[in-house]
């Protein structure tokens, strides 16, 4: 695909200029707020770091709402506010309505064991439905296991996923900690197919997409389906580059990842969720209620000082972020089709800064800089992440790729390093920040506000 080159002095353009305009407060000289929401996208609009849709809206009114960047960039078709991207884990609370319907109307009760519905399942007596809609069942993630890879390029069912997990130890006993795992939302998804008698996009569409008129929100549950203005999924790779995700059958997200939908489409959900219009309010409001971890579907917590309401995704070529601030009746929507987390720290976070009317913090350090060859040296080398990161002891490496320096995570990934500073690199695959301790013994590594070591065990 076409992709023109970005001069390293360009990307410190960028860089400055993304840090400049993410800088500026609003004031009544200040032009609308769509003008101040394209001017901050601009730098990662240029540089390939961010490219979807954006809608912003005060109570029922949309305030912005529109495109950036390419659905495809083989064809050169643009994303608009009409075009239709993959959701990720924004699927969850859809999933978790679902279930919520049916206690409604009396079919199931979240206090149900799964053994109801799964009773070869091990642990089943242990487990309830709402165990599985928190987070908190002990279930070990399917999305970690080694299989799941090759799983996920073909076509799957809810149970065939379950098979996947099924047979793995609990992580912990159910109910004593809060652990993310989407193969609780794989069983979620079984669960309503069992006890509606429907397929679970057909449930979906039955009681919600249709109700709701969700015209442009869908499972993509065949992968020969045609979506119409759906979006090209991609990565960064390079400095500046884009390159097409990695194939994956959506069926395999079933339950937890694997709808499609519109900016408009989302608001429209969110509007609907908050009025009480899909479950009783008193059940939105115990929902909504502040407490750690994922509460059906959404996490609630305090940005700024202010309670948000939110649910964001990750999926291979796809990321995505809701966040509803009840105070403000301030409802915030980022698309992408990339794979970069960008849109969702920072872009969320400083958009809904930019319509409150606060700062936007300065999402990056102000310009890249040329790397000496000891520079390079000095981080080069093999490292291990201490217990604490994601992937418990992972090893990795630094080293350089044609004029770029990168993070090898293994498997034929690597994420190019945009240097900032002899010591600080922004990694670009994740919008992270790579520092090199003082000593030169590792590095730290921050990534949506945690913060990992990595020590060096050999230099490259």
């Amino acid at each position: 695909m076409p992709r023109p080159p970005i001069s390293q002095r360009r990307i410190s353009v960028l860089l400055l200029a993304l840090a400049v305009s993410a800088a500026v407060p609003l004031n009544a000289q200040d032009k609308t707020l769509a003008d101040r929401v394209d001017g901050y996208l601009a730098p990662y609009v240029a540089g390939n770091n961010f490219l979807g849709a954006v809608l912003i809206a005060k109570g029922d009114k949309i305030l912005v709402s529109r495109g950036y960047g390419n659905a495809s960039y083989e064809f050169g078709v643009a994303n608009t506010a009409s075009t239709r991207f993959h959701i990720a884990s924004v699927s969850k609370p859809f999933t978790a309505a679902c279930i919520l319907l049916l206690e409604q109307r009396n079919m199931l009760q979240v206090s149900d064991p799964i053994s109801r519905f799964l009773p070869d399942f091990p642990y089943a007596g242990k487990i309830t439905l709402e165990h599985l809609l928190t987070h908190t069942s002990g279930i070990a993630n399917v999305n970690s296991l080694p299989d799941y890879d090759a799983a996920s390029r073909f076509p799957q069912t809810p149970a065939s996923l379950i098979k996947l997990f099924q047979n793995k130890p609990l992580n912990f006993e159910p109910g004593t900690k809060y652990e993310y795992s989407n193969s609780n939302y794989n069983i979620l998804a079984f669960v309503i197919e069992q006890v509606s008698g429907k397929s679970y996009g057909q449930f979906l569409e039955e009681n919600l997409f249709s109700p709701l008129a969700l015209a442009d929100t869908g499972h993509d549950g065949t992968a020969t389906d045609l979506i119409k203005n759906g979006a090209i999924g991609y990565q960064p790779r390079g400095l500046t580059d884009l390159e097409r995700a990695p194939y994956i059958d959506w069926s395999a997200k079933t339950g937890n990842g694997s709808l499609y939908s519109t900016t408009a489409d989302l608001f429209r959900f969110v509007r609907a969720y908050r009025t009480g219009r899909i479950l009783p309010q008193s059940v939105v409001d115990r929902i909504w209620t502040e407490k750690p971890g994922n509460n059906y579907g959404w996490f609630v917590r305090k940005k700024r000082g202010l309670l948000a309401v939110g649910s964001n995704g990750r999926s291979p070529g796809f990321t995505s972020s809701v966040e509803y601030y009840p105070g403000q009746d301030l409802t915030v929507i980022v698309l992408s089709n990339s794979y970069s987390p960008v849109s969702q720290s920072p872009i969320s976070d400083d958009l809904a800064a930019l319509a409150i009317g606060e700062l936007a913090r300065p999402p990056a350090p102000p310009s890249a800089i040329h790397l000496q060859a000891k520079d390079i040296q000095a981080i080069a080398g093999d490292y291990e992440f201490d217990q604490d990161y994601y992937r418990p002891n992972a090893k990795i490496s630094i080293h350089t790729r044609g004029n770029a320096l990168v993070l090898d995570w293994g498997n034929n990934f690597e994420s190019a390093m945009i240097p900032v500073s002899p010591t600080e690199f922004i990694e670009r695959q994740f919008w992270s920040m790579v520092r090199l301790l003082p000593d030169r013994s590792g590095f730290t590594y921050t990534s949506s506000g945690s913060t990992f070591r990595a020590t060096k065990i050999s230099p490259k």
